[in-house]
């Protein structure tokens, strides 16, 4: 069973013959790139260098450095390009263009690809394989792959298998299906080793990261009339910790693991100004959360979403808020 339809099929198969025509690919994805972003992008970076072809993979924000296990890790570069100087633009698992900062150099390329899980992508690009039945934009290449019957190294599915893990929750999202245990046993099957992984990008916290979580957790309030599991975290935690925004990782899913909670709010105030929001429920909680990220500028899935907003975290009086910038 395939993930695509006949006319996506048609369009993979036309946008990839183009790609391997091509000299120099630009490659990029979304601001604060998550394991599904990172893992995907250097999949393809991988997979396009087995061709002979020369790929470029541009990330807005510096990746975390717990990614660095991934081969091509080194390569990411958040030097904004020259996207003229490449013959294609393949974004990755970004929602919205604006989150790539990319946004008027990818609407004026004459050969661009949007590949994506989310589904309120609007599928802007010349060629645009949007899917959201899939739990993870890796597990969409993954699929592309295998149909164009591209080679798929240990170090591809040890990028794939990253993606699909980490956008999964770990195998404990509801996206996780049978065909997506399959996928994995298979790049499994292919080099990719799950426990490493694990290891990786959960189980292994510094210092910074488990007093930023002690942090966190030590703020966990209750909305008693929404059910909202709600924890801040101010510029001055982050300093006092010597910890950044990537050490936050996980902390919202941990929120969620109340019984009571209807759903997890994490604020990160990660720069003077400039508050992340992050949003995550279950599904017998009935709880929509990208319908709280888009009231607020943001976006994501049903059960996992974000958006940032201009602000400062305040206390006064015992109490949290967020004052507006001036």
């Amino acid at each position: 069973m395939t993930l695509f339809n006949a006319t996506q099929q048609e369009l993979i198969q036309k946008f990839w013959a183009e790609l391997l025509k091509s000299k120099h690919v630009l490659i990029g994805t979304h601001e604060h790139p998550d394991g599904d972003a990172i893992g995907s992008s250097l999949a393809l970076w991988h997979v396009l260098r087995t061709y002979g072809v020369k790929a470029t993979v541009y990330i807005p924000d510096p990746a975390p450095e717990f990614f660095s296990f991934m081969a091509g890790f080194d390569q990411l570069t958040t030097q904004k390009p020259t996207v003229s100087d490449y013959d294609g633009l393949v974004l990755l698992d970004y929602t919205q263009l604006y989150r790539t900062h990319l946004e008027a150099e990818f609407l004026a390329h004459p050969f661009t690809v949007c590949i994506d899980h989310h589904y309120d992508n609007p599928g802007q690009g010349k060629y645009s394989i949007i899917v959201p039945q899939a739990a993870a934009t890796a597990q969409i290449l993954a699929e592309l792959f295998s149909l164009v019957q591209a080679p798929v190294t240990p170090d591809i599915a040890t990028c794939l298998l990253t993606g699909i893990f980490t956008d999964t929750g770990s195998f404990m999202h509801d996206s996780t299906t049978p065909e997506i245990l399959n996928i994995a046993s298979d790049l499994m099957s292919k080099g990719a080793r799950l426990s490493h992984i694990a290891h990786e990008t959960y189980q292994k916290k510094d210092l910074p990261s488990l007093r930023i979580w002690g942090r966190a957790l030590s703020r966990i309030l209750l909305h008693q009339k929404t059910g909202a599991a709600v924890s801040i975290v101010t510029p001055q935690d982050l300093k006092d910790c010597s910890a950044s925004l990537d050490d936050l990782s996980g902390v919202v899913n941990m929120l969620n693991t109340l019984p009571q909670a209807t759903f997890a709010m994490l604020l990160c105030e990660y720069e003077p100004g400039k508050i992340k929001g992050s949003l995550r429920s279950e599904p017998h909680k009935g709880i929509d959360v990208s319908l709280i990220a888009k009231q607020l500028g943001g976006g994501g899935h049903k059960l996992a979403s974000g958006f940032e907003v201009d602000g400062h975290i305040v206390q006064q009086n015992g109490t949290w808020r967020i004052e507006p910038v001036h």
